[in-house]
């Protein structure tokens, strides 16, 4: 008992941290797609695939926090980290070869998505050491 009494202590705080990392993925999101034109982006990659795997990494968020709700806390911490991976892909487009020129808010998103997964990451790791000493 006492395990699950240290998570959901930090139950609000990480809740925040979810929440921090939606709004920064859905600013980014929304961004890109319209200016995707402007974005780096490799061929392939069309428009619509940015929105559906937008709606997929944000359903893996919502089930991690359901399974948390549930008291299934080692689904849930793993979703949390595939979660918070799935939002740091957006530092891919510095992997492009592109001649389009990123702007400052391109820049800003992008890294303030990343930056919030990290959080979650570490808060995440965080509160397993503390659950499991």
């Amino acid at each position: 008992m006492q395990n699950k009494a240290v998570l959901f202590k930090q139950h609000a705080r990480l809740l925040f941290i979810v929440l921090a990392n939606f709004i920064a993925s859905i600013l980014h999101y929304v961004h890109n797609i319209m200016y995707f034109e402007h974005y780096p982006e490799p061929d392939w990659l069309a428009a619509n695939v940015v929105d559906y795997f937008w709606f997929i990494m944000t359903f893996v968020g919502l089930y991690a926090l359901l399974c948390l709700a549930k008291q299934r806390i080692k689904h849930a911490m793993w979703l949390l980290y595939l979660y918070a991976v799935m939002n740091m892909l957006s530092v891919l487009h510095y992997a492009v070869d592109s001649d389009n020129v990123m702007t400052t808010a391109m820049h800003v998103l992008i890294w303030l998505e990343t930056v919030v997964a990290i959080w979650l990451i570490v808060f995440v790791a965080k509160t397993r050491l503390a659950i499991t000493n």
